[in-house]
């Protein structure tokens, strides 16, 4: 009952916000990417970001929202206007195709360190990964991959309790540098945890305000870095990236969001310009990247909870190759998210 509560104020406050905001007369001119301070209702969520204004970035992180601020805002599967069913296509980038998953835990204070490294490398090659094959190109093949280990590395929480995606870019690259970390090759993806408390701000926005993750990308000394980052998911993010019960399930669920869009997009951070061009690698220009499309859709692969991801062949977010799937739909809007068949979850655009 209290979450249907919540739900239906959350509701309410989008259509009063929205009653107040003035028609655009163009939508032709925004860009591919989706800006999430824009799609805040004013006043409905406190940014702990800074109130600055974000800078112009060359490419993009993609970012898994939290499913309030998707209610809130209206979003669902089909933007307005849009009638076609969610179809990626490729735009010429890199893909990973044998994923290897360096996990790099923030501090020693990151939740799940006794149980992350399992979960990786037993979804990495599992089934999971097995069906990806549809997304293979005529030079690319994506396939089973490898988890290489777990670094824990020593830096300490600021004062402030918040950190930039520079920050984290700074840390990558100063541990690439020292050999703390694997060198990064074309396959390579470091997978970055963050203790209780934290907060990630990436151009003013906050996770667990905003966001439950994503992943970017940058180069260093030449060679591309494919990084996601995937802050607590206890405190704000409770609930709000994903429907288990178990902190833990959820976490794998917002982890394999991320790890199979920086398998089928990895450049994506590099793109530059408004519209879907390489270096990007798989994309719908109205629906997102693969786990976009089915936001928080968890099924069980295994021991573990995933999130299931859009295929293009059976027009069904997926699992597995035995998974029956789960269509797209509108419940999601209000339901949120699910493992069943026939429920999936709003749209992170």
């Amino acid at each position: 009952m209290k979450a249907t509560r919540f739900l239906v104020t959350l509701l309410a406050a989008a259509l009063a916000a929205g009653a107040a905001l003035p028609a655009r007369a163009d939508d032709s001119a925004r860009p591919w990417y989706a800006d999430a301070a824009a799609l805040l209702v004013p006043g409905a969520f406190h940014h702990a970001a800074t109130a600055k204004a974000a800078p112009s970035r060359v490419g993009q992180a993609r970012l898994m929202r939290m499913k309030g601020v998707q209610l809130m805002n209206g979003l669902s599967k089909a933007p307005v206007g849009t009638t076609s069913a969610p179809q990626l296509q490729y735009f010429g980038g890199p893909l990973l195709g044998q994923v290897k998953v360096q996990l790099v835990y923030w501090n020693s204070q990151v939740s799940h360190q006794d149980k992350l490294p399992g979960f990786f490398s037993s979804i990495v090659k599992s089934p999971y990964f097995s069906w990806l094959k549809e997304y293979s190109t005529g030079s690319q093949t994506i396939g089973k991959g490898s988890y290489l280990g777990a670094y824990t590395d020593a830096v300490k929480a600021p004062a402030s309790a918040q950190i930039e995606d520079a920050d984290i870019r700074a840390e990558l690259s100063k541990r690439i540098a020292d050999k703390s970390l694997p060198q990064p090759d074309a396959n390579t993806l470091y997978m970055v945890y963050f203790p209780p408390g934290l907060n990630v701000d990436l151009d003013g926005q906050g996770s667990c305000q905003v966001f439950c993750a994503y992943h970017n990308t940058f180069t260093a000394g030449g060679r591309e870095v494919n990084y996601g980052v995937i802050p607590d998911q206890g405190g704000s993010c409770a609930g709000g990236c994903g429907g288990a019960a178990s902190e833990f399930d959820n976490e794998t669920s917002v982890s394999s969001h991320e790890m199979i869009e920086a398998v089928t997009d990895p450049a994506v951070g590099l793109v530059t310009g408004n519209n879907p061009q390489a270096p990007m690698g798989w994309y719908d220009a109205n629906y997102g990247e693969i786990g976009d499309i089915c936001n928080a859709v968890q099924a069980k692969v295994g021991a573990y909870t995933v999130q299931r991801e859009w295929s293009n062949s059976r027009g069904l977010c997926v699992a597995s190759a035995s998974d029956p799937g789960a269509p797209v739909s509108m419940m999601s809007t209000v339901a949120g998210a699910s493992s069943a068949p026939k429920t999936a979850a709003a749209t992170t655009r």
